[in-house]
């Protein structure tokens, strides 16, 4: 029997997207049979709010898989990927509480954003606690400052280069922000709202703005990514202090 995906949950992708998720789906299936527990797609696609510049994002909870198993996917993530920035989380559901208590920011934003392509959805008994959230949270924040240090020193000459190292700060820096929202006074905002609400002050609105133009492929006008660069950290350093706050 050939499967196939209920073209509800496609409706709103690209069609070269929806075919992609309907043939990568369909050989895990196959591969993996009665193993396979979830195929979850998160992020801005389960928004359907997918741009070129976006990633597509699946989360595969299986029971176990063996390498052959695995073998057997390689193609189609390859082709996905090639086509269309298919990134593919795989994971046991014996793995699941520790990942989840490890990138609480990351979970918390795949429940907050996720369709169930195949399955029973993990996240309807999952419970992401507090202080998980919060240690979590600090760690991003932490690591994401220093890899930009890092990616500064490297290229911070180069105004494209800044710019896509800009691009790719953005989904952490917002999931950080979607936790901590959610943290101080129980609201559950899309990650880009999140950092909008947060930092609603006029004077934050140019620099969001400019994040979100980056984000979506657009290049600045000469000398503008330097100070974006540098706008970048100071939210960072406020989203720290914003955690330090939160008991």
């Amino acid at each position: 029997m050939t499967f196939e995906l209920n073209p509800d949950l496609t409706r709103d992708l690209p069609a070269a997207v929806a075919t992609i998720l309907q043939e990568f789906v369909a050989v895990l299936a196959a591969s993996l049979g009665s193993q396979l527990e979830s195929v979850i797609l998160f992020g801005s696609a389960a928004e359907g709010r997918l741009r070129v510049t976006s990633d597509v994002n699946l989360l595969v909870v299986a029971g176990d898989w063996t390498l052959e198993q695995l073998d057997s996917v390689r193609e189609p993530l390859r082709s996905g990927r090639a086509a269309a920035g298919l990134t593919v989380m795989f994971l046991k559901s014996s793995e699941t509480h520790a990942a989840v208590e490890s990138f609480a920011v990351k979970f918390a934003d795949i429940k907050a954003r996720h369709r169930v392509l195949w399955g029973v959805s993990p996240f309807d008994s999952m419970q992401i606690t507090r202080e998980a959230s919060l240690r979590r949270v600090q760690q991003v924040l932490l690591n994401l400052e220093l890899r930009l240090r890092e990616h500064y020193v490297l290229d911070g000459d180069h105004e494209e280069r800044l710019e896509q190292i800009i691009a790719e700060a953005t989904g952490p820096l917002r999931a950080s922000a979607a936790t901590l929202l959610t943290l101080e006074d129980g609201r559950t905002l899309a990650p880009k709202a999140a950092l909008e609400e947060l930092f609603a002050a006029d004077s934050h609105a140019p620099i969001l703005r400019a994040i979100s133009a980056v984000h979506r492929g657009e290049h600045l006008s000469r000398g503008a990514a330097h100070s974006l660069f540098a706008d970048v950290l100071g939210l960072i350093a406020d989203l720290a202090a914003i955690a330090h706050k939160i008991q």
